[in-house]
Parts: structure tokens; C-alpha cells; sequence
């Protein structure tokens, strides 16, 4: 359980701050470049290439620059997307969290004032879920459409409730996998390439976002 109790104590570091935004994580790679920044050298590169008597060095090296800036607009496109993401889901992630941590300090009180070693064992259990519940929000993949932990009535849908479980077992790999490096997670930073690609497939295709709305 230590990986959820470092989840808790760091959001607990990070008292009332509003929640939501893109944390920075351990990641001290660069911004990447914008989108429009990118179509431009796009273009520029094209002309260049479309010239019917480029000398085949300069060619060989366009084309490993157009190969380049094909990688750098996948990753600006990504971060835009994130963006958006992080600010169109800000203002439910903020209440989740605020509702699951009022959770935890009621379970903490209740822990604390237990009198029997089966009502301790049936706090401390409820306490270990409301962790992961915290944990769920507070480095949740930015790149995808948020699941609402506590969803409108009637809206918590089978397909909602299997694409959580991925989700929560994308962010327990993460935060386990930094602990064991001897790091400690901000808050919303990249999920891994495999969760990515796993998690893509039911992105696609689904339509409004009523269901990621809290209740």
C-alpha cells in the first residue's frame, strides 16, 4: 500500500490548491512546439522537397528533416489536446478531489475513534479505496476524456466502468513505477505509450462527455 499512502500524503502537501491543471510530474522535457509553429516548417520543408532539381544531399537531408517535424507535430498536436483536456475537466477533477479527501479525514476520524479490531480492519479498507480514489484523480492521463469517479445517476455505464478499471491500473503502474525510481509524482503527467495505445481504441467514436460530468 505504500505507493497510494505517498499519493495521499503528497496531496495532502498540496493542501486547497485548485486542482486540474497540468502538473510538470518529474518530466524535465522541453514544451514541445506549437502546432502552427510546425505546419510552417512543414510547408517550408515541402517546397524545398517539391523542387524538381534538388541536388539528392540536399533531398536525403529535407527528407530527414520532414521526418522529424512529422514526429514533432504528433507531439504538438498531443500536448494541445492535453491542454484542452486539462482545462475543459479542471472544474470536476477540483470537486472529486475535494469530495474524496473530505472522505479520507471522515475515515481518519472514524479510524481513530474505533474501539474493535473489526471496525478497524473495515475503516482501513474503506480508507485504502478512498486512497486509490484520490490517487485515480490526481494523476489522471491527461490525454483522455476524464470518468467521472462519482457520475450522474443512471450514467455509470458497463463501458465507464471498464474503461476506470484501465485507468486506475494505468495510474497504479505509474506511481508505483516512480516510487521504485525514488520519485514522486506531481500530478497529471503522461501515461505510458502501452497504456496509451490500449486505452485509444475506446476514445475513438464515443460522443458527448455528459457521463464525465460528477454528480
Amino acid at each position: 500500500h505504500g505507493s497510494l499512502e505517498m499519493a495521499d500524503r503528497s496531496g495532502a502537501r498540496a493542501g486547497r490548491r485548485s486542482f486540474g491543471g497540468r502538473g510538470r510530474g518529474v518530466s524535465n522535457a522541453p514544451r514541445p512546439p506549437s502546432v502552427t509553429s510546425v505546419k510552417k516548417q512543414l510547408r517550408s520543408v515541402q517546397r524545398i522537397l517539391n523542387k524538381p532539381d534538388l541536388p539528392a544531399a540536399a533531398r536525403d537531408k529535407q527528407q530527414a528533416a520532414l521526418k522529424e517535424l512529422e514526429g514533432q507535430m504528433r507531439m504538438a498536436k498531443r500536448a494541445r489536446l492535453e491542454s484542452h483536456r486539462a482545462t475543459k475537466y479542471h472544474k470536476v477533477k477540483f470537486f472529486e478531489r475535494r469530495k474524496c479527501e473530505r472522505r479520507i479525514r471522515q475515515a481518519e476520524r472514524e479510524l481513530a475513534g474505533a474501539t474493535s479490531a473489526e471496525l478497524r480492519a473495515s475503516i482501513e479498507a474503506r480508507l485504502e479505496g478512498l486512497r486509490a480514489d484520490l490517487q485515480y484523480i490526481r494523476f489522471y492521463p491527461p490525454e483522455h476524456k476524464y470518468i467521472s469517479l462519482y457520475p450522474k445517476e443512471g450514467l455509470d455505464t458497463d463501458f465507464l466502468q471498464r474503461r476506470r478499471r484501465k485507468i486506475r491500473a494505468l495510474v497504479e503502474k505509474r506511481v508505483a513505477d516512480a516510487a521504485a525510481r525514488g520519485e514522486e509524482l506531481e500530478s497529471d503527467d503522461d501515461v505510458d505509450d502501452e497504456g496509451a495505445a490500449e486505452l485509444e481504441d475506446d476514445d475513438e467514436g464515443k460522443g458527448g462527455d455528459d457521463f464525465f460530468v460528477a454528480a
